[in-house]
């Protein structure tokens, strides 16, 4: 049975030439467009790529936070948008300005659009942790708007003069309706701007429930990631409670979802192990509070892209 096919089509003057070119040795100009064709196709299963060749290209964003990078197979995707969220006083902020100073020390742009918080606020914060944010602010680096009440054209138009490589927004339920987040054309021209460029962003959420709750809001849906922060208290009267960072979602990653414990050091937020709880608190904790950050087991293995 004959499988060829007549085709009809118009070439320019160049093209003509190049195929009239290998017609001489291929014979007839239909062989040379069928060849051309067939082997056009094959380097599309060329291209494809393996698991393996995905964790290669991809780029990882740093954390900056002591046992966190342990946990996501070195950082966080470039270009990913994370939940970073919890209940109030848990640490969220703080770990956001850690994360920002991690990209200002290897000479990255970096923005924080606060919408509850004044600037004075966040820059005292950081000076407790002995992070001189002045001093990137001076040199261009770094952008704090403190209480703003930007629009989402303004927010787009410094995204597009700064060209920061890291954004933090505190928080997400201030600027937009929870209900209506996920239909909002506002966000939608945000994030594709931080798409579009390949921005790291955290996204502070708030929540009114701990980790012992299993729910979830249209912001937590929208984040390639998800780090849940809390804190509780061993008993009634024990004035130290204990922090934890849970990573409950990392596309593209394998990722370790215990809960970790952290503690506020002088430096900033840090997670801690068997040894540092014990001396903080005085005492043993149950074996699911005591995960060390630097477990020799967590290892980077083949990346599950269809996690979600």
């Amino acid at each position: 049975m004959n499988d060829k096919h007549p085709i009809h089509t118009t070439i320019s003057t160049e093209a003509l030439r190049i195929l009239e070119r290998y017609e001489k040795e291929l014979g007839a100009k239909n062989t040379v467009l069928e060849r051309a064709l067939l082997g056009m196709d094959k380097l599309r299963f060329k291209e494809k790529v393996d698991a393996q060749t995905i964790s290669r290209l991809i780029k990882r964003v740093n954390a900056g936070i002591p046992g966190v990078d342990n946990l996501i197979e070195g950082g966080i995707p470039e270009g990913f948008v994370v939940v970073v969220t919890g209940p109030p006083g848990t640490g969220k902020t703080t770990f956001s300005l850690q994360y920002l100073m991690e990209g200002l020390k290897r000479d990255e742009r970096c923005i924080f659009f606060s919408f509850e918080e004044k600037v004075e606020h966040l820059i005292k914060q950081s000076i407790r942790f002995g992070w001189d944010i002045g001093e990137y602010i001076d040199k261009g680096y770094l952008e704090i708007f403190g209480f703003t009440m930007l629009s989402t054209e303004e927010i787009i138009e410094i995204i597009n003069v700064f060209k920061p490589k890291r954004i933090v927004f505190d928080s997400l339920n201030t600027f937009f309706d929870i209900h209506e987040f996920r239909r909002s054309s506002q966000w939608r021209s945000i994030l594709k701007e931080i798409r579009d460029k390949k921005i790291t962003c955290l996204a502070i959420t708030e929540k009114r429930h701990g980790l012992e709750v299993k729910e979830y809001d249209e912001f937590d849906f929208m984040g390639d990631g998800i780090m849940f922060f809390d804190k509780n208290q061993r008993y009634d009267l024990d004035p130290y409670p204990t922090y934890y960072l849970q990573i409950q979602k990392l596309r593209i990653t394998k990722i370790n979802e215990m809960p970790h414990p952290f503690i506020f050091a002088g430096h900033g937020l840090e997670l801690i192990g068997n040894k540092g709880l014990a001396k903080i608190f005085g005492g043993t904790l149950p074996a699911t509070q005591t995960q060390k950050t630097s477990n020799p087991s967590i290892k980077p293995v083949d990346i599950n892209i269809n996690s979600t």
